[in-house]
């Protein structure tokens, strides 16, 4: 776990930013834009796969609270894929190193870490939209954590 300088090419991007990329309210925020935005600024982006099981659980948590409709929700999920995000797989090495952010963030489970933890491996900034992982970050001195 370092404060290491990330790469001005790389991006993860967490859950958050991608089900407001994805769900018709946060189109309308512009954040698909933003992923237009990098694509075409020849970003590298990256998730790690905690992400997509994390996307679909607030799509059908969107579908039974009916925010959105099955067919919207079913739309999203194939949206997701369109976002150009390479997948960070898991392994032994980013599995402990999600563990130790955890630890670090003083979280009892480690689904952020995933994020930090990937980050970290592709020496990418961290786009988030979840305000406590950012304050959290901010506490850290986690300056390539960014706030969307």
């Amino acid at each position: 776990m370092t404060n290491y300088s990330a790469t001005p090419s790389a991006i993860v991007v967490d859950a958050n930013v991608a089900v407001r990329a994805i769900l018709p309210i946060g189109k309308k925020a512009g954040i698909l834009d933003l992923f237009a935005d990098w694509r075409q600024s020849r970003f590298e982006l990256y998730a790690p796969e905690i992400l997509l099981p994390e996307v679909v659980s607030v799509i059908r948590k969107g579908i039974v609270a009916h925010w959105i409709t099955e067919a919207e929700g079913r739309i999203a999920v194939e949206d997701v894929f369109q976002l150009g995000l390479e997948i960070v797989p898991s392994d032994a090495g980013m599995c402990q190193s999600a563990l130790n952010w955890a630890a670090l963030l003083g979280q009892s489970k480690a689904y952020d870490g995933f994020y930090l933890a990937a980050a970290e491996r592709m020496r990418a900034e961290l786009w988030t939209a979840d305000e406590r992982l950012r304050n959290r970050a901010v506490q850290l001195n986690l300056s390539w954590v960014k706030w969307i």
